[in-house]
């Protein structure tokens, strides 16, 4: 049984599979005791893999990062992943405001 929940979309680059996702966020665990335990409950939904892409108008995270949801929550959490994709270097806690973030 998978600890993880995916967006149907999740995949945002084809360089980072599943497996490769999911070891990179139980590496961003040891950052981050919430996203630890949303992660141990089942709770935790990769909304998007590691990606780096602003979004339309100049928005969104121009760093290589994925965004966490915890499950049934408005929240959301971005991994900041090193230049490489290699290793999380930070978690951004990120509050929904309207219809955005």
């Amino acid at each position: 049984m998978s600890l993880i929940q995916w967006a149907t979309h999740w995949q945002k680059d084809p360089r980072f599979s599943r497996n490769y996702t999911a070891r990179l966020i139980e590496k961003a665990c040891a950052l981050d005791a919430q996203l630890h335990r949303a992660y141990c409950a089942g709770q935790l939904k990769v909304i998007a893999g590691p990606h780096r892409k602003a979004g339309p108008g100049g928005g969104g995270d121009a760093r290589l990062h994925m965004t966490l949801q915890p499950a049934a929550n408005a929240s959301c959490w971005h991994v900041i992943l090193d230049d490489s994709g290699t290793r999380p270097v930070k978690v951004e806690k990120r509050e929904r405001v309207g219809q955005r973030f």
